[in-house]
C-alpha cells in the first residue's frame, strides 16, 4: 500500500513537472492567460467524461460534497497555479519555488494528529533531508535574484504570492485526502473529474474578468499581434489534460493509501521532475548541487517511506 501509493505520488509529480514548462513555450503569454487555458481545457475534458452519468453521480453527491469540491477546484487548481505563477514573473522561479517546496513540512504538520501518522520525532530527519535538498535547489538562482536590482514593492508582492500559493497547496492536499478518505465509495479517477469541473467553473470566471479588464500580468516582452493562440491550445490541452487530469487521478490514488504526512512529502516529486524536464529542455546536466539536490530530495522520500513501511 505504501509502495504503491508513493509510485502514484510520484508519476502525478511527472505530470505536474511538464508544467513548469508551459510558460517557457508560451512566453508572449501572462500567467493568469495560462492558468485560464489549462483550466478551461480540464474542465471541459472532466465535464465530457462525466457527461453520460453526470445526473446519477450529481445525486450522490451532498452539499457538502460539491463545496469540498468547489474549494478543492480553487485551491489545488485555478488559485494555486495563477499564485504560482505571478510568483515566479515578479522573483524569479527560484525564491518562489523555495517557499512552496516547504509544502512538505507543512502538510507534515498539519497532518501530526491524523490516524496511522509516525511521531514527529520519526519524521524529522526525513523532513530535514527534505528541506535541505529544497535549499540546495534554489540557491543558485538566490544568488542570481539577489544581484538582480528590482524595486522592492515588486520582491514583497512576489514572496506574498508564494506564501499564498504554500497555503492554497497545503490545504488543498489536506482538505483532498480527507475527503478521499471519507468518500471510499467515489473513486479517484472520478474525484478528479469533479474537481476538473470545479476548476473549470472558476476557470470560466477568470476568463471574464480577463476579457473584461485585461490580464494584469502580461508579460512585459508580449506583443498582442505575436500570441500564437494555436501552440497556447496545443499547449493548454497537453498541460490539462495531462498536468491536471491525469496528475489528479495519480495524485487522489496516492492520497488514498498514504498517510497525510507522508502524501505530503511526496510532493517534492513535483520539483524534482521539473528540475529533470528543465534540463532537458536547456540541453544541459545537472550542477553538481542541483544533483545533490535531488538526490536528498528522494532519499528523504524513501526513509520516510521505510518508517512507515516498518509501523505497517
Amino acid at each position: 500500500m505504501i509502495r504503491s501509493g508513493v509510485l502514484l505520488g510520484a508519476a502525478a509529480g511527472a505530470c505536474w513537472g511538464l508544467v513548469f514548462l508551459s510558460p517557457l513555450v508560451l512566453k508572449s503569454f501572462s500567467a493568469l492567460e495560462i492558468a485560464t487555458g489549462r483550466f478551461l481545457v480540464y474542465g471541459g475534458v472532466s465535464l465530457f467524461l462525466l457527461a453520460p452519468s453526470f445526473l446519477r453521480i450529481w445525486k450522490q453527491l451532498s452539499l457538502s460534497d460539491v463545496g469540498i469540491l468547489m474549494v478543492l477546484g480553487a485551491l489545488g487548481n485555478v488559485l494555486f497555479f495563477a499564485l504560482l505563477a505571478g510568483s515566479i514573473q515578479d522573483v524569479g522561479i527560484g525564491p518562489a519555488s523555495l517557499v512552496v517546496g516547504m509544502a512538505p513540512v507543512v502538510v507534515t504538520l498539519l497532518g501530526r494528529s491524523d490516524k496511522d501518522t509516525l511521531p514527529f520525532s520519526n519524521l524529522a530527519g526525513p523532513l530535514l533531508f527534505i528541506v535541505c535538498g529544497i535549499f540546495f535547489i534554489n540557491a543558485d538562482a538566490l544568488q542570481m535574484c539577489g544581484e538582480r536590482s528590482q524595486p522592492i514593492g515588486q520582491s514583497v508582492r512576489g514572496l506574498l504570492m508564494a506564501f499564498g500559493a504554500l497555503a492554497s497547496w497545503s490545504l488543498f492536499t489536506v482538505v483532498n485526502a480527507r475527503a478521499l478518505k471519507r468518500r471510499t465509495d467515489v473513486s479517484s479517477g472520478l474525484w478528479a473529474y469533479l474537481t476538473g469541473v470545479s476548476a473549470g467553473v472558476w476557470a470560466i470566471g477568470l476568463a471574464v474578468l480577463l476579457w473584461v479588464w485585461g490580464s494584469s500580468s502580461t508579460s512585459t516582452n508580449a506583443v498582442p499581434d505575436e500570441k500564437d493562440w494555436l501552440l497556447f491550445w496545443v499547449v493548454s490541452l497537453g498541460i490539462g489534460v495531462g498536468g491536471s487530469l491525469i496528475a489528479n487521478m495519480f495524485w487522489n490514488g496516492a492520497s488514498r493509501r498514504l498517510p497525510l504526512s507522508l502524501t505530503g512529502q511526496v510532493f517534492v516529486f513535483e520539483p524534482v521532475f521539473a528540475l529533470l524536464y528543465g534540463f532537458v529542455y536547456s540541453s544541459r546536466l545537472p550542477r553538481p548541487m542541483e544533483a545533490i539536490a535531488i538526490t536528498m530530495l528522494v532519499t528523504g522520500v524513501l526513509w520516510a517511506m521505510r518508517g512507515y513501511g516498518r509501523k505497517a
